[in-house]
């Protein structure tokens, strides 16, 4: 940060010294000269001699290049539009940072939302497992499917069945004729 003296500004002497106002040279720990369009300014920053040098450095480029695309601005004019033109950029640089400072915490709202809604997905997970266990076991110690609508289908309808377990024994099974299984063909395309 630079320190400024409005009363040091207003001189009317080409050098323009921000270094000694009240306090101000104790705080900042770095006191640099900068010649920006022919005027020499002194000032004290706590920012590093080589940063504020390529910030003036910045300026003078930006008022040099203001000058020569409009011939018939003056420096000061120039340096009033360049002015203009950094100021703009850093309300709207301001305003981009504070979009993005949003977005982050909506983004941040929405990942702690969705980690609650998994934590409780997982919680009905284990509920509905320990239900299927408990269930499972019920049906062990029964005997009796757990829920009617195994109880309504149609093979509970037939006589009942014990379980052991076991494969029911099947009957010797009939040799297959040959002509039946043809004709069942010709019987299903004779009518095309």
């Amino acid at each position: 940060m630079l320190c400024t003296n409005a009363r040091q500004w207003a001189s009317t002497d080409t050098t323009a010294h921000c270094c000694g106002g009240k306090g101000q040279d104790s705080m900042a720990k770095n006191k640099i000269k900068l010649n920006i369009c022919g005027f020499e300014c002194g000032l004290c920053s706590n920012e590093d001699e080589n940063y504020i040098r390529s910030i003036g450095s910045e300026v003078q480029q930006a008022i040099n290049d203001m000058m020569e695309s409009n011939e018939r601005l003056s420096v000061t004019m120039a340096a009033i539009i360049t002015a203009l033109n950094y100021c703009d950029e850093a309300h709207k640089s301001a305003d981009t940072a504070d979009n993005l400072r949003t977005q982050v915490k909506n983004y941040l709202e929405d990942s702690s939302h969705a980690r609650l809604d998994a934590e409780e997905s997982k919680r009905e997970l284990e509920r509905v497992k320990h239900e299927n266990q408990s269930l499972r076991a019920r049906l062990a110690t029964e005997g009796e499917p757990p829920d009617k609508s195994e109880e309504e289908s149609p093979a509970s309808n037939a006589a009942p069945q014990q379980i052991t377990g076991e494969l029911p024994a099947v009957g010797p099974e009939k040799e297959a004729d040959p002509e039946s299984f043809i004709n069942f063909f010709e019987k299903s395309d004779g009518g095309q």
